[in-house]
């Protein structure tokens, strides 16, 4: 158990400075499922600590730029994403407790072939990084369909879709990368402690597990994954980003194969 915490906080957070990620750790859900032998359920149950308690870090730190927000923003943040989480992250939750793990496995194989071939094919240049013109139909699309359809996907998988949701805000929408980011990370936050206590309320024990062993293992990882990012961080350099982002990419369409020999 040491050692696969060992070398999932090392690995995770790694990867996470490489790809100046912050809290939808992916690649944590898939070692949980190698290292520790966890089933989908479990390794479902902890990432929810791990994606909830990164998620609150963003919020925290943007604090000041939160308070300063329009009114109408505020009310969007922080009722309208939690209400459309709330009954998005229900029904995820409930498909998920139902117990299927082969629907389970191929959701999450998919997805990770999924973010492995965004991570090979779309990069960001300098200029898509501070958008200030979207469009409005997609900017609406997006404040609408996106808080619906992460919520379903954490509380039925555990990941917010946000490597696929924000090129397409980007890319398709011209909406601003650092808005996105934070709009994402609001859902993500209600959406994982939702779909916590809808795990918890809906699952049986043979699906909801041990709540305080998930909390204490998801709290602990989430601490030592964010101390090696950090640190990495300090020392990665931005040029070595595009190749880096392309290999992870490669490995990730590795991992999914693996996912679907497990099912």
């Amino acid at each position: 158990m040491l050692l696969a915490f060992g070398l999932t906080i090392v690995i995770v957070g790694f990867v996470t400075a490489g790809l100046s990620i912050k809290f939808d750790r992916f690649f944590a859900i898939l070692l949980l499922l190698f290292f520790f032998k966890y089933t989908i359920f479990e390794a479902v149950n902890v990432y929810l600590w791990i994606i909830m308690a990164g998620a609150l870090t963003i919020l925290l730190s943007n604090r000041e730029k939160l308070r300063v927000l329009p009114k109408k923003m505020k009310i969007k943040l922080f009722v309208g994403i939690p209400l459309f989480t709330l009954v998005a992250s229900f029904f995820g939750s409930l498909l998920f407790v139902t117990g299927n793990r082969t629907l389970l496995m191929v959701i999450l194989g998919t997805l990770a072939a999924l973010y492995g071939l965004r991570l090979i094919f779309i990069h960001f240049k300098p200029q898509e990084m501070d958008l200030q013109n979207p469009k409005p139909a997609v900017a609406r699309f997006c404040g609408f369909f996106g808080p619906l359809l992460s919520g379903f996907s954490i509380g039925l998988i555990g990941t917010s879709l946000k490597p696929l949701k924000i090129p397409f805000a980007v890319r398709a929408g011209k909406m601003n990368m650092k808005q996105v980011y934070l709009g994402n990370s609001t859902t993500a936050f209600f959406a994982a402690l939702f779909a916590i206590m809808w795990h918890a309320v809906l699952g049986e024990n043979s699906v909801s597990g041990n709540f305080y062993e998930q909390l204490l293992l998801g709290a602990s990882l989430w601490a030592g994954i964010h101390f090696v990012s950090e640190l990495t961080t300090l020392f990665f350099r931005n040029r070595w980003r595009k190749v880096f982002q392309i290999v992870i990419g490669i490995v990730l369409l590795v991992i999914a194969v693996k996912v679907f020999k497990l099912i």
